[in-house]
């Protein structure tokens, strides 16, 4: 099969962009010949790659709007729309090259990684393996007005508010027609597509992301006295920090010997981090602010499970990166990760902290009996469903569907 590609892709950066990475390889394993569209500046996929034979890279740079934009990137309010006038003109130019080189080259589909099509090839099937359903965030700052505003002020929340409902819009959401087929993380992503969007059934469908396995492996369960407990992610309103804190301080409450540990920090909701200078999190919580990738499987190691009650997750890496690590997770009712969890795993019925703690109480427990369960239970669980064969091989069958719903 001959794809067309872009999107957001690096072995380095998040979670989403190095399991891009993963699939890339995979596909061209497969047998399948890419030819990659982007901006070197922006997404270079030839680190990824190497010297694959069936990889070709076309150089996608719209010059003037990107210098026009790195120059008053700094000025503010002008930066932001130098910014969405560079990313605009930058996937007009994208499909447009898209277009001239299937001219010549005859693409058999095109696939964009990380992110919504911006456009379509003529004649040719489009695929959007994204990053979830649109508007999470906007919905859970719309939801939690009063926390934000608590913490950052009348001002800071009420302008938050104001973009948030601009998101939801049409002029912020991104364009559906294009793709062909969108893929997304998880059956709850799935769901709120053909829900609150109106996708039909056919045009969506879930795949979870490849985890890189041979990173992230066993190191033996954790050995010394209480519970310690990780959670792991930027820290936003929709990824619930608030229930995790005040679950493990009525646990404490309750006489378990629980600890826990923050990693990550706030992104664009101001001083959100100040929910960890509560009272209830004084002496039993640490917090890192950031901590490199090749580091966490060490971190998973430190601890007896990982918590993550987020509303409306698409696909938390970090919860199948924990499994693969052999470590037992918690997480929330409306997390995608609840489709892809093992015996040893427990799911949250809602976000009252009360049933959080009841959960670390179960947890601590069994670890006191001995019966937390084999870490190798969530390994072979994590090899199995998330292995980067396994997933590109769905993906292939997803391309082909995609390819049949244009006959």
């Amino acid at each position: 099969m001959k794809i067309a590609c872009t999107g957001f892709v690096s072995e380095q950066a998040g979670s989403v962009a190095s399991a891009n990475a993963l699939i890339l390889r995979a596909l061209l394993d497969l047998g399948h010949e890419v030819t990659f569209f982007s901006k070197p500046s922006f997404v270079d996929p030839r680190h990824a790659v190497g010297e694959h034979e069936n990889f070709h890279f076309f150089a996608v740079v719209n010059h003037f709007q990107d210098q026009f934009r790195e120059r008053v990137e700094r000025v503010p309010g002008f930066g932001f729309l130098a910014g969405r006038w560079d990313a605009f003109s930058y996937n007009r130019l994208i499909v447009k090259r898209m277009n001239d080189v299937h001219a010549r080259a005859g693409f058999d589909v095109i696939l964009w990684l990380g992110d919504y099509a911006r456009g379509a090839v003529a004649n040719t099937a489009t695929v959007s393996f994204v990053q979830g359903a649109p508007g999470s965030d906007a919905r859970s700052i719309l939801k939690y007005y009063d926390e934000i505003e608590h913490l950052n002020g009348r001002v800071f929340a009420t302008r938050l508010a104001l973009l948030a409902k601009m998101r939801l819009t049409s002029l912020g959401l991104p364009p559906f027609s294009p793709s062909d087929l969108i893929v997304v993380g998880s059956p709850v992503s799935e769901e709120i597509l053909r829900t609150r969007y109106r996708i039909a059934p056919d045009r969506a469908a879930s795949l979870p992301y490849p985890i890189d396995l041979d990173l992230f492996s066993p190191q033996g369960p954790r050995i010394g006295p209480g519970l310690r407990v990780l959670w792991l992610g930027r820290i936003v309103p929709r990824k619930r920090l608030s229930v995790f804190l005040d679950g493990i301080a009525l646990a404490r409450k309750q006489g378990i010997d629980i600890r826990g540990t923050v990693v990550g920090k706030s992104a664009g909701m101001g001083d959100y981090e100040q929910l960890l200078q509560r009272p209830v999190a004084d002496g039993w919580i640490d917090h890192v602010s950031h901590l490199d990738r090749s580091q966490v499987p060490q971190l998973f190691a430190q601890h007896d499970l990982l918590v993550q009650p987020s509303e409306e997750e698409n696909f938390g890496s970090s919860v199948a990166e924990a499994q693969a690590c052999g470590i037992p997770v918690i997480v929330g009712q409306t997390n995608g990760n609840r489709h892809y969890l093992c015996q040893r795993d427990v799911i949250l019925n809602s976000d009252d902290p009360s049933e959080l703690a009841h959960a670390f109480a179960l947890m601590d427990a069994r670890k006191r009996e001995g019966t937390l369960g084999d870490p190798m239970v969530s390994r072979a669980f994590a090899v199995r469903e998330f292995n980067v064969t396994a997933v590109a091989e769905r993906l292939q069958s997803l391309l082909v569907r995609a390819q049949s719903l244009r006959a």
